[in-house]
């Protein structure tokens, strides 16, 4: 059945976490980036693994008053699906543009608590271009031209660290979500250059943060390129939640929906959904509903319905046709060779398959970076997903 019990964040759990309390998990991941703020993050994982929540997190951490990073910048999330820049001009627009904006957000957001201000602060409408614009940032560039040369974009970006560090924010920290839509254009390597480039400036690189975020289409980027930009950056691909997170969220969820789930049911998520974020929550919203309507339903009945619910993201995951940016003939073959005794080394899938340890380590870095399997320790895999494994075999 489809979820059909209402009321729930986040559009039933089906679009990006923008409420710390409902953030689970990905804590290691935040201590260690949070320790070094102003450099150049890219963040990898597969589709709903959880990147924009990633982000997000580290837009509420930096904004929050008590937060514990030391000289903590200014976030300004950019969703460059939804702004969609032309060329690099145009981007540096963007970036000023949507850092003025946030800059005016935040002004009119006064502080309560984290909660609260982040929500009024999300929920701000943006005003236009003409008023919150380079009016007050004092660009020569009309507004209606939507382009910044560098040196304008120097100068607009001074200016604004000269407007934060007013308000006890000591730098900017920019983060772009859903990079492919740069790196799949031909003016990439002029973008990802001048990134570059600004990290590198002397009196630049104290004030300027960059997060990236992506999956196969920016780890491919580096993979084809070389791009400049990877020598300079620190890569981090997201991996599901443990068993700990799990539970906590588990235990978070019942409580909000006001039923206790039994162990035998708290185990059926963890295996099931295997600590993929995305296939625990929808799996948590069909248990719940099967609860509240009281129905009766068997594992097979259930699993039979998950299978259906999500086929056209295993589908898309599994790219048997190569129609997507899913897994590759290698990692297809480590996968389907794993789900044999659903725990092995790299050695031992090396040898099954005939290829060399370095090719199965390379396939397994998205292969865990989708969700699917988890990293017992450096060379010790083991299966994740129960729902994505069945589905495999019904293929």
């Amino acid at each position: 059945m489809e979820d059909s019990i209402g009321g729930r964040p986040s559009d039933n759990y089906k679009t990006a976490i923008t409420d710390p309390v409902e953030f689970f998990g990905r804590q290691d991941w935040l201590r260690a980036v949070l320790r070094a703020p102003l450099r150049i993050h890219i963040l990898l994982g597969g589709r709903r693994l959880g990147k924009t929540s990633a982000l997000r997190a580290v837009e509420w951490t930096f904004l929050d008053q008590d937060s514990p990073v030391c000289d903590r910048p200014f976030p300004v999330f950019i969703s460059l699906q939804r702004e969609q820049p032309l060329d690099p001009s145009n981007l540096r627009y963007i970036l000023i543009d949507r850092l003025q904006d946030a800059i005016h957000r935040w002004q009119r957001s006064p502080w309560a608590n984290l909660r609260d201000t982040y929500r009024r602060f999300l929920q701000q409408i943006s005003e236009a271009e003409a008023t919150v614009g380079f009016v007050k940032v004092k660009v020569p560039n009309p507004a209606r031209e939507r382009a910044l040369d560098k040196g304008d974009f120097i100068k607009a970006f001074l200016d604004k660290i000269q407007e934060l560090r007013k308000k006890k924010f000591f730098g900017v920290c920019f983060l772009l979500d859903e990079t492919e839509f740069i790196v799949r254009h031909a003016w990439a390597d002029d973008a990802c250059s001048y990134f570059r480039a600004l990290r590198e400036d002397t009196v630049l690189r104290s004030y300027f943060g960059l997060f990236l975020s992506g999956y196969r289409g920016v780890w491919d980027y580096k993979q084809k390129i070389g791009s400049p930009l990877y020598n300079i950056a620190d890569p981090h691909w997201l991996s599901p939640l443990v068993d700990l997170e799990i539970n906590h969220l588990n235990v978070h969820r019942a409580k909000a929906e006001g039923i206790r789930l039994t162990d035998t049911e708290m185990q059926l998520v963890t295996d099931w959904a295997g600590g993929h974020p995305f296939l625990t929550q929808q799996m948590l919203n069909t248990m719940f509903d099967n609860h509240k309507l009281q129905t009766a339903v068997s594992q097979e009945e259930l699993m039979l319905t998950l299978l259906h619910k999500h086929h056209h993201d295993f589908s898309s995951w599994w790219n048997a046709d190569g129609k997507s940016d899913g897994f590759s003939d290698t990692e297809r073959a480590v996968y389907s060779a794993l789900c044999e005794s659903r725990q092995a080394s790299i050695k031992t899938l090396a040898k099954i398959l005939n290829l060399k340890e370095l090719q199965v380590m390379d396939a397994l870095v998205p292969l865990v970076g989708t969700g699917v399997i988890q990293r017992e320790n450096e060379f010790n895999y083991r299966t994740g997903s129960r729902l994505f494994e069945e589905w495999v075999k019904a293929q």
